[in-house]
């Protein structure tokens, strides 16, 4: 599935996102939310301050258990 979030500027659309994922629903297979979850709450990222080069350092957590 596709998830694509539109506001009137880059802070709505993040917070959109961040809501959508939220809310996001998936059952009886992993995802890559918790992926994008942290992706986008990262600093650079929320900052955009990032290039192409972002994910070759980019770390994530474990996933925390809902």
């Amino acid at each position: 599935c596709k998830l694509i979030c539109h506001g009137r500027n880059r802070t709505e659309d993040i917070q959109r996102m961040n809501r959508s994922l939220d809310e996001f629903v998936i059952e009886g297979i992993k995802t890559t939310i918790p992926f994008h979850r942290q992706l986008m709450d990262h600093p650079d990222y929320l900052a955009g301050n990032y290039t192409t080069a972002f994910m070759d350092d980019f770390k994530m957590d474990p996933p925390k258990e809902h």
